[in-house]
């Protein structure tokens, strides 16, 4: 039986961010240069800055946390060549690693 499952793995949060492809309800942005409106289900780089895409994230995780995983599931049939990442974790650390280089700077 196949499951959907959520699988730890350490990566370098800065080759994340640049290569993450973030779905909103309708249309996609990438997190490495912001530009908005990318249809996730066919984009594989992004137009303005060339960055390929490899992650993927879901703003819906925070507003749906209990459809997470359909989320998933339904997305990924779309695009299954993209890892998924947990879109709270993503905020956290992208938002710990903002305020120490605001501290530190």
């Amino acid at each position: 039986m196949k499951a959907w499952l959520r699988i730890w793995a350490e990566k370098e949060l800065t080759d994340v961010e640049k290569h993450l492809l973030i779905i909103g309800d309708a249309k996609g942005d990438c997190a490495s240069c912001r530009e908005l409106g990318l249809d996730y289900k066919t984009v594989k780089q992004c137009p303005h800055c060339q960055t390929n895409f490899t992650y993927v994230t879901c703003r819906r995780f925070e507003t749906h946390p209990l459809e997470r995983f359909q989320i998933v599931k339904r997305l990924s049939e779309a695009r299954n060549d993209l890892v998924w990442i947990d879109y709270d974790d993503y905020k956290k650390l992208t938002g710990r690693q903002k305020a120490r280089d605001f501290f530190s700077g």
